[in-house]
């Protein structure tokens, strides 16, 4: 079995997760001028501003179940080292319209897109690479380093949000110079893993249209990963939308402010979720998975339905705060449970599917939160999110048996 739990040396988680904080730093930064550029420097509607955050995120969703069928293919570190080094060339592109004077938001749209598809094969690459790590150099911890790696990520996307705060002194093209600096930085750290071929199975050539369906098809049939991918999944229309959407036109329209503004509230949520999935390596594992997931779900609409009134802008960073650590314990307890059920040979694929229930409605929830909120007003429209989520929430609580799961961790098993 060749996921048995080896004793390499713990550099290795070292260095996989420096690559992967250099990641997500890039990340946080890219949030943020891609927020401000639509938001505040092209001055773009409300229903443009959905459209471009939803192009953000769908190019990935449509392709991560192509991703995820590579990344069970490929030997793992040489494939995302070439991944790393090429997702540097975009921003700088993008810096080279700024400096030429040409941004438009065709040109943002342009970028967005160009990132997320490379994200598609990038994500399920890295979350297999993972588990390897976790077996190999972890002690099979699983759980512990899912929200170790969960907690790294999310610290730094936090500070990249809060280094793009100064767009507005500086301007982007800074910023995208430093974004393709730590791409190569990852790229070099992910060159210092030991390699990771694929599966004997998985490198068997089969159609991808099949392998991709393969994938989807084990990860529906366990029952608690479905009851979870229906919430998740369901729940991101809801909650992604007031994220990439929502927030950035409170802190423009609502709280007058800009690329500070825009960081705060971003680097709250994601600080939360940081700060949530950090407290998690510190104590013993969550033996009920399931219901922390809905109980943290459901804080998620509370928090929402008190921004609603109108708070002053320190209590609504402080409900995004809250809002942000209960996202952690959901994200980082779902993604734990399939980390340990996929076996080697379907893990890219079954990752790859899990990553399309969560974000999957993302593009939809970014592109109505928009609409609904130039119909609405955007403090009645933040109410359609929690009132929805309550009528899922009671689904799946009375059709699932997810609130009585009591996952342990397991060691994955290879496929039949």
């Amino acid at each position: 079995m060749t996921d048995a739990i080896d004793h390499h040396s713990p550099n290795e988680a070292r260095w996989y997760m420096t690559g992967h904080a250099a990641y997500f730093l890039a990340a946080g930064i890219q949030g943020v001028l891609v927020s401000w550029l639509v938001t505040i420097v092209l001055a773009e509607t409300p229903e443009r501003v959905g459209i471009a955050q939803m192009f953000s995120m769908l190019p990935m969703l449509v392709f991560i179940m192509v991703g995820g069928a590579s990344a069970d293919r490929a030997e793992l570190r040489s494939h995302l080292v070439r991944l790393q080094v090429f997702v540097a060339v975009p921003s700088l592109v993008l810096a080279a319209f700024i400096m030429s004077d040409a941004l438009t938001y065709w040109v943002v749209l342009a970028y967005v897109g160009v990132m997320s598809t490379t994200a598609a094969w990038i994500v399920p690459a890295r979350d297999s690479m993972l588990t390897r790590i976790a077996m190999r150099s972890m002690g099979g911890a699983i759980p512990h380093a899912v929200a170790m790696a969960t907690a790294a990520q999310f610290a730094a996307q936090v500070i990249g949000m809060l280094v793009a705060a100064a767009a507005g002194l500086f301007g982007a093209v800074p910023y995208l110079a430093f974004h393709a600096a730590m791409s190569l930085l990852t790229a070099f750290s992910t060159s210092r893993l030991d390699e990771a071929p694929p599966a004997p199975r998985a490198a068997q050539t089969h159609s991808r249209f099949k392998e991709m369906m393969e994938g989807m098809s084990m990860t529906l049939a366990d029952p608690d990963i479905r009851a979870i991918m229906i919430l998740m999944g369901v729940g991101g229309v809801f909650y992604i939308g007031v994220f990439m959407v929502i927030f950035p036109l409170l802190a423009r329209d609502v709280y007058g402010g800009g690329a500070l503004e825009i960081a705060l509230f971003t680097s709250f949520f994601f600080g939360g979720i940081g700060a949530s999935s950090f407290i998690l390596t510190r104590l013993p594992e969550i033996k009920r998975q399931g219901r922390a997931i809905m109980l943290a779900m459901c804080m998620g609409s509370v928090t929402m339905t008190l921004v609603h009134f109108q708070p002053p802008l320190w209590l609504v960073l402080a409900l995004v705060l809250i809002w942000g650590m209960s996202a952690g314990v959901s994200m980082s307890t779902a993604r734990a449970i399939v980390q340990a059920r996929a076996p080697e040979s379907h893990r890219g694929r079954m990752l790859a599917a899990f990553q399309v229930a969560m974000m999957g409605g993302g593009p939809i929830g970014s592109l109505l939160a928009g609409y609904v909120a130039s119909k609405l007003g955007l403090f009645d429209a933040i109410l359609v999110p929690p009132a929805f989520m309550v009528v899922l929430w009671l689904g799946v609580f009375f059709f699932t048996d997810l609130w009585k799961a009591d996952v342990r961790s397991v060691v994955p098993q290879p496929a039949d």
